[in-house]
C-alpha cells in the first residue's frame, strides 16, 4: 500500500464497515428499518433494493477496477435516501451526510474508471 493511498484505503474500509451494517440491518428486517420503510409509504420491497445496493457496494469497493463504480453507485443510494428522510421521515441526517461526503471522494478519486466505462 502506498503512503498515499493510505486515507483512502482508510475511508473504504470505513464505508464498507457502514454500508455492510446498514445493508444487513435492512436485508435482516430490523424493527427501525422496517419502520422507516413502513413511514416512506412505498412498502418493503425497496429496503430489499436498497439493503441488497449497499451490501453489493460494499463489496464492490475493494474489486480493483470497480471501486469507482461502487462509489457512484452508492452515492446514488445515499442521495436517494436522504432525499427520502427529508420529504418523509425526518432526522436524523448526519449519517447519511457523512456517506456521501464519504462516497463521493471515492467517486472522484476513482472517476478515471468511470469515464473508462463509458467509453
Amino acid at each position: 500500500m502506498n503512503i498515499t493511498n493510505r486515507p483512502l484505503t482508510i475511508l473504504r474500509a470505513a464505508l464498507t464497515l457502514a454500508f455492510l451494517y446498514f445493508g444487513l440491518r435492512k436485508l435482516g428486517s430490523f424493527s427501525t428499518d422496517v419502520a422507516i420503510y413502513e413511514a416512506i409509504g412505498f412498502g418493503q420491497f425497496p429496503r430489499y433494493i436498497t439493503g441488497s445496493v449497499e451490501v453489493i457496494g460494499a463489496g464492490l469497493l475493494w474489486w480493483r477496477g470497480w471501486e469507482g463504480i461502487a462509489g457512484l453507485m452508492l452515492l446514488g443510494t445515499m442521495i436517494i435516501g436522504l432525499s427520502a428522510l427529508l420529504i418523509w421521515v425526518g432526522p436524523p441526517y448526519w449519517h447519511m451526510l457523512m456517506l456521501i461526503l464519504g462516497t463521493g471522494t471515492v467517486a472522484v478519486h476513482y472517476r478515471n474508471q468511470v469515464i473508462a466505462l463509458i467509453r
